[in-house]
């Protein structure tokens, strides 16, 4: 009995002197130095943690590898191995939906990070193919945004074109999109004026009796703006007006009733499928609040008849040729006629020619559109004045 306790005490001595000690595997949930295979020589590292806890183990329960850090919990972030291999640096795992970072495409050591895609709105330098060597680029912006991209993910950089919203449309540049407008100034205020349309000059330092040319202007509405030329600059008249694709107008300025002054809109649309040999006519009063004129031929024929301030008559058809009108007050003879058509040389109906306020000459040519303004007052350095102008 006593060998027995003998040989028992120093079989246990003899381990004692030779095996290191280690600590035993702690109760679940909580961490503290352990052998994974309780194997003496190993270097103690620390055990898995509770899940959502953190810190260093052995991803394959090996020695002689560095510790690393364990995958986090969804939603957070931390350096790991992507093959659980020693040797490799540790990249940062893809953050969470809506979240950036560097990290490697092809989870391969020597790559260079680039950034995630970003959540739709969002813009940041990408690899399009993932593949090492190319260079950011910006991705595709929401629609309305503008910036550099790769249509192919080639190489060098291309304007991308912006998109119109749908209310606007793309814009139009073609000339079956634009108007031609013109202005004529028949104000009879002395000093000069300049006429804009939207932020556009059309007619500058215009005076009573100029007529500018015809210029575009794209359709839909526009704010025409009359200003002093000169001094002050002040707005005299704002207002606007519609303009149509494929249409000539011209703009009359006048004085207005009250003493300011007023934009007559003119639509220069002439006479269509003329007989060979003729033109079209028509006439103008431009003049003064109140004013109502006749025009009739030297022999006496009448043309038109009662035209009133700020009317434009009809085109009428006129045989070419060389025409002298004179210009009277209206007549309130109701057995007047108006000629049908304007020929040289019409014999007068009417009761004798009455006195002339003032005439002028007009040379009509074949296939071309005409229009007769009287401008200006009698009482006015100015006087009365008749513009013919081609439409």
């Amino acid at each position: 009995m006593a060998e027995n306790d003998t040989h028992y005490n120093g079989t246990s001595n003899t381990n004692n002197m030779q095996a290191e000690p280690v600590i035993p595997l702690p109760t679940p949930g909580e961490g503290s130095p352990a052998y994974p295979g309780n194997i003496p020589g190993q270097e103690p590292v620390i055990p898995l943690p509770n899940p959502g806890e953190g810190g260093p183990v052995y991803p394959g329960n090996g020695s002689g590898q560095e510790p690393v850090i364990p995958l986090p919990n969804p939603g957070e972030g931390g350096p790991v191995y992507p093959g659980n291999g020693s040797g490799q640096e540790p990249v940062i795992p893809l953050p969470n939906p809506g979240e950036g970072g560097p990290v490697y495409p092809g989870n391969g050591s020597g790559n260079e990070p680039v950034i995630p895609l970003p959540n739709p709105g969002e813009g940041g330098p990408v690899y399009p193919g993932n593949d090492p060597g190319q260079e950011p680029v910006i991705p595709l912006p929401n629609p309305g945004e503008g910036g550099p991209v790769y249509p192919g993910n080639n190489n060098g950089p291309v304007t991308w074109l912006p998109s119109f919203p749908p209310s606007t449309g793309t814009p139009c540049m073609s000339p079956q999109c634009f108007g031609q407008v013109r202005f004529l100034n028949a104000s009879t205020n002395a000093f000069a004026v300049s006429i804009c349309i939207d932020s556009t000059s059309y007619a500058s330092n215009s005076r009573f009796g100029s007529v500018s040319g015809y210029d575009w202007i794209a359709d839909g509405f526009h704010t025409v703006t009359v200003r002093r030329a000169t001094g002050m600059r002040n707005i005299l008249l704002q207002q606007n007006f519609p303009f149509v694709a494929n249409q000539k107008v011209t703009m009359v300025l006048t004085d207005s009733a009250s003493g300011g002054l007023e934009m007559v809109r003119v639509v220069d649309t002439g006479c269509s499928n003329l007989p060979a040999s003729s033109g079209c006519y028509r006439f103008a009063n431009m003049a003064y609040s109140g004013s109502s004129f006749d025009l009739l031929l030297t022999g006496g024929e009448t043309v038109f008849r009662n035209v009133g301030f700020q009317t434009v008559t009809s085109y009428k058809q006129a045989v070419a040729g060389f025409y002298q009108f004179y210009v009277t007050d209206s007549s309130n003879y109701a057995f007047i006629r108006e000629l049908p058509i304007i020929v040289i040389g019409a014999v007068a109906t009417g009761s004798g020619v009455r006195q002339p306020l003032v005439s002028f000459s007009a040379n009509i040519i074949a296939g071309r559109n005409y229009t007769s303004y009287i401008i200006g007052n009698t009482w006015s350095g100015n006087g009365l004045r008749v513009l013919t102008i081609e439409d």
